[in-house]
């Protein structure tokens, strides 16, 4: 049975907000499954005596699906049908979390975790290549920038809404809660959200095409640094915040929480850049290099600790310039071809890489070193790089313009 077909909205016509807001809750609902796991892991590791190694593997369980499978994956569901896949992401992560909430076992939470990275991975592989489709030609810049918002908003609100639910009803009815904001979240799509047609595999050359293409590739490998960076310094935050600055546990929670989703309004300020016309390549360079600054004063310890959380939350703000580039950038580059599914799933495999490695890469230099300048030396180097990459990409983006 065929899906009926996503024309593109024609020139003149109003974008589709209604369905853009559908697309996005299904992606807020997929990165809360990232805050969600975070967020409970202490009382999981309690009840279930979860080693750190397990507990760790439970963390990376999602990112590493998407650093394996990324192409892969998004190749293979634009034969699927992009909405399609949506809402089978939609529908795993619910029969996920109600499996986890009703099977209490260390084996049944790690797999449930997995389907729920499965999950989450068809979503974001999927909605970008339908946002195109959604939006008249002068908001499709705005559209498609703004979606990277998806991430620090998901897993931003999970971080301050489930320790209280978890706190107050247990962690299977933060499960149970999670379930159903999927169910709503598909609801939602299937109801405003036209599909795209099912088709067959669309062959070698559509993955080919995405591997080999230099812009793609320049955008994959700056995701790659970024989601790197994001995670390093956010994710060690809250240690940051109890240990050094001597903060409660849950206070450090909520600060957390306030600065991922800090990273949601850089996110909407690059899309709306990118709608003035300013050039993808230029909001890279900037976003990068504000990283790579701002990442000094949250790292010295000499520093007081009010200028420190100032400074991750400016790094967060700031770094949201980059992803609402390179969402915009994939989708301009291979809209409505082959290469569309396995290019959004190359950018992914870039993001999952960078969190899977640079992490662990900062904590070996911070230990190795005796000096607190070794963690943002690396993380500083790992941005400029994307720096550079930006400036290379500089030459792609032009031809892009060409063909949006």
């Amino acid at each position: 049975m065929r899906e009926p077909a996503a024309a593109a909205v024609p020139p003149g016509e109003a974008t589709r907000w209604v369905a853009v807001g559908a697309l996005m809750a299904a992606g807020i609902v997929g990165a809360a499954q990232v805050g969600k796991g975070a967020a409970a892991l202490p009382v999981l590791q309690a009840e279930f005596g979860l080693s750190a190694s397990a507990a760790a593997w439970y963390l990376s369980a999602m990112s590493a699906l998407g650093a394996i499978f990324g192409a892969l994956l998004g190749w293979m569901g634009q034969a699927l049908g992009f909405r399609r896949q949506v809402l089978l992401g939609l529908g795993t992560i619910a029969v996920a979390n109600v499996a986890g909430a009703a099977l209490h076992s260390t084996g049944a939470l790690l797999t449930t975790r997995v389907a729920e990275g499965l999950g989450f991975v068809l979503v974001v592989l999927a909605a970008p290549g339908l946002l195109p489709g959604l939006a008249a030609p002068a908001h499709r810049r705005l559209v498609v920038g703004a979606w990277g918002a998806y991430m620090p908003v998901g897993s931003g609100l999970a971080a301050l809404l489930v320790p209280p639910v978890v706190a107050g009803m247990g962690w299977p009815a933060a499960w149970l809660l999670d379930a159903l904001l999927a169910v709503l979240a598909a609801l939602a799509v299937a109801r405003w959200v036209s599909g795209t047609p099912a088709r067959r595999l669309p062959g070698r050359e559509g993955l080919l095409r995405a591997v080999r293409s230099p812009g793609v590739v320049s955008l994959a490998v700056v995701f790659a640094l970024y989601a790197g960076q994001y995670l390093a310094v956010l994710g060690l935050f809250p240690a940051m915040l109890v240990h050094d600055g001597g903060i409660p546990l849950r206070a450090a929670g909520v600060l957390s929480g306030l600065a991922f989703l800090v990273n949601a309004p850089g996110n909407l300020l690059g899309a709306y850049l990118l709608h003035r016309g300013v050039a993808r390549w230029r909001l890279v360079v900037v976003g990068s290099s504000c990283m790579a600054a701002t990442v000094w004063a949250g790292q010295d310890g000499g520093l007081p600790l009010g200028v420190r959380i100032g400074a991750v939350v400016l790094f967060s703000f700031l770094a949201g310039l980059v992803p609402a580039s390179l969402f915009s950038g994939v989708a301009a580059l291979t809209a409505g071809t082959p290469a569309a599914g396995a290019s959004v799933g190359l950018l992914m495999q870039g993001s999952s890489v960078g969190q899977l490695l640079v992490p662990p890469l900062v904590v070996a230099a911070g230990a190795a070193s005796s000096s607190w300048v070794a963690q943002p030396a690396v993380l500083s180097c790992l941005g400029l790089l994307a720096v550079v990459t930006g400036v290379l990409y500089r030459r792609w983006d032009g031809r892009i313009e060409t063909i949006t």
